[in-house]
């Protein structure tokens, strides 16, 4: 059988023409009906991207829908592409035993879509998780190399900086609060972009550490040498910065 649903990056969404071939109605009719949730849903008409997910605390998700530019026989159209939710809305409108059938069948393949893009997820997380214990036990390493060295300068506190250098990467990439504690699981926490933004910055602190020392630079001057390296990395990857990111100490 065909798919019902298609992939979009992320995003699983369903084709209106679709919906109105298997539904038997007139792709016009069931525009219509579109065009009337949207309003519904207090959505802009004109926008591409109608209605979105709102993912802030304490309010709603709305569903999510696109709208698309077609051409047949010369003539311009209207499609929409909708995620779960919106369809689901949308079929409610149509009655009668087939469509209550084709109904199923959508929400069965938006389900197995679902289930792909999770064990998707998952191997991804596996992978990044995976090299990102070897590239930290080398870190650890690396830091312990530091700590050898901040000791041999007279430092008193050197092996404070196994939670330091921790503390200031997850501070600067704002995985954590200023003065928030780290759970031992932490890590196993994240999710596969995280973790892959932290495995950058956990190469270019051991890098920075690496140099600092073969410079012969003071042991204080290297970790900021390091922070330094790690917040101009957050500052390439992060979209927003709070005073917090900036005046980590």
């Amino acid at each position: 059988m065909e798919n019902l649903v298609s992939m979009r990056g992320k995003q699983i969404l369903c084709d209106s023409r679709i919906v109105a071939d298997k539904f038997e109605k007139k792709h016009t009719h069931v525009a219509k009906i579109i065009r009337k949730l949207i309003s519904d849903f207090k959505g802009d008409l004109e926008s591409p991207l109608i209605l979105k997910k709102n993912r802030f605390k304490g309010n709603p998700e709305i569903p999510l829908i696109f709208k698309k530019e077609g051409e047949y026989r010369g003539k311009k159209f209207t499609y929409y592409e909708m995620d779960k939710e919106f369809f689901s809305h949308l079929a409610m409108r149509f009655k009668g035993e087939k469509a209550f059938s084709w109904q199923r069948l959508f929400i069965r393949d938006f389900f197995r879509m679902e289930q792909a893009l999770l064990r998707q997820g998952n191997l991804e997380w596996r992978r990044e998780r995976e090299q990102g214990k070897e590239i930290h036990l080398i870190l650890t390493d690396e830091i312990k190399l530091f700590i050898d060295y901040a000791i041999s300068q007279g430092s008193q506190n050197a092996k404070n900086y196994y939670s330091t250098i921790t503390k200031m990467q997850y501070k600067a990439l704002g995985l954590i609060e200023k003065n928030e504690k780290i759970d031992k699981e932490f890590r196993n926490t994240l999710d596969v972009m995280d973790l892959h933004i932290l495995l950058s910055s956990e190469i270019i602190a051991r890098k920075a550490l690496m140099d600092g020392i073969d410079k012969k630079l003071h042991y204080k001057d290297i970790f900021q040498l390091a922070k330094q390296r790690v917040l101009q990395y957050a500052g390439l990857v992060l979209i927003k910065h709070t005073k917090e990111i900036i005046n980590i100490k």
